[in-house]
């Protein structure tokens, strides 16, 4: 019998796993979000446990780094992508203890919107359209213009205004910009994940060597979006086919990540589905940071005079960086760390041998990141929630997935 041919641009295993009935043990299940505001879209993907077993603990919002959509916090630790019936991503482990999980796709991810937004999502105005990202979308663009959409659309479907933010690298830096211009923000919790104040030249030059690949992924899709299956994308099918030690030991590994903490597995998947262009207008707002170093207007000394403020209101910080990270070095985490908590030291978490990459998506993540994140996420939840006098159920791994 010949094999059936999948018509999507997510491969058949994958493409309706949001859209399949909740499995035990934590029914997980998923649903598509859209905020407008004048004219401008923004997609966030909302995961949540229908588990009565399981206690409401708010909100959470997972922002991605540059180049990245925000499927990265799909990434299980066995490098499978997008499944809902285990608790082995950080998207899910965080929904499996009770947060309401939003992942934000930032207005430049076009792979995610021409691949699964234009086909499966008829509440979108980009449902059956090519998506285009705005030439204004630049760093200010994104923290005075997505973010208020992102927190105002949280807000509403939670009904609760006091948000968690993960950031991972810009989705962190976002959030710091974001809270310097907004002193009454209602940011109770906020985990940056390899999130610098500072940039350095590696940052800028490592930029136009992501781009020649992504942009040409870009280019490659949107000449088929929406209309096959991405097995017949030559560029996507010749990554899939390539052996992982050979994506891992390219010129780019030593910037991006330690190819002996990321499997190639994940980098398969990082470079066939989550990886997203920059457009130029961001390339030159983080030009500009470097540039301009702390006299920058965007993210300079002014924002870091601000950011001071919000030691004095209720927000609780935690840090973690890769001891071998060259694009947010740990000196720049350090420096965020010192500004915003000079005088907590237990909010400050090194991962030995990470690089940039493999800090969110390597192979010690799940021990040395997503658990303690989901932990620190908990207590401090719990605490603000009084619920520290009620006994929790200790929470296990699931043992669904196969290698």
């Amino acid at each position: 019998m010949a094999e059936k041919v999948s018509i999507s641009l997510f491969d058949s295993r994958t493409r309706l796993a949001d859209h399949s009935e909740p499995a035990p043990p934590y029914f997980l299940k998923a649903q598509d979000l859209f905020v407008v505001h004048n004219g401008h879209e923004v997609f966030l993907k909302k995961i949540h446990s229908l588990s009565p077993g399981i206690p409401n603990l708010g909100n959470v919002v997972l922002a991605p780094g540059l180049a990245t959509n925000a499927n990265i916090f799909r990434i299980d630790d066995m490098g499978g992508f997008l499944r809902m019936d285990h608790n082995r991503s950080l998207a899910n482990m965080l929904a499996a203890r009770g947060f309401t999980v939003y992942l934000y796709h930032p207005g430049y991810t076009q792979r995610v919107h021409n691949r699964y937004v234009y086909q499966h999502c008829r509440e979108s105005r980009y449902y059956h359209r090519r998506h285009m990202v705005l030439e204004s979308l630049d760093f200010d663009f994104l923290v005075d213009v997505e973010l208020p959409m992102v927190l105002g659309k949280v807000a509403a479907d939670s009904g609760e205004e006091d948000v968690s933010w993960v950031g991972y690298s810009l989705g962190g830096m976002l959030m710091y910009a974001y809270l310097a211009r907004n002193p009454q923000a209602k940011v109770h919790n906020l985990a940056a994940i390899g999130s610098p104040v500072t940039l350095n030249q590696i940052f800028i030059r490592a930029i136009p060597y992501t781009n020649m690949a992504t942009k040409t992924l870009g280019f490659e899709e949107a000449a088929v979006v929406g209309a096959i299956s991405q097995n017949f994308v030559p560029i996507t099918r010749l990554i899939r086919r390539m052996p992982g030690s050979m994506l891992k030991a390219n010129p780019l590994s030593m910037f991006l990540w330690n190819p002996f903490n990321i499997s190639g597995k994940v980098i398969k998947v990082l470079l066939g589905k989550i990886v997203e262009p920059i457009p130029r207008s961001l390339e030159n707002s983080f030009a500009q940071m470097i540039a301009k170093k702390l006299a920058c207007p965007i993210y300079g000394t002014s924002v870091l005079k601000s950011m001071d403020e919000a030691r004095r209101r209720k927000t609780n910080f935690l840090f973690f960086f890769g001891e071998n990270d060259m694009l947010a070095t740990p000196d720049s985490v350090l420096l965020a760390h010192e500004i915003l908590t000079p005088k907590e030291s237990q909010n400050l978490v090194g991962v030995r041998s990470a690089g940039h990459v493999d800090l969110v998506v390597g192979k010690n993540s799940l021990e040395k990141v997503w658990r303690p994140c989901t932990e620190w996420l908990v207590e401090k939840t719990r605490r603000r929630l009084k619920l520290l006098d009620k006994p929790e159920k200790p929470p296990v791994l699931s043992t669904a997935l196969t290698s």
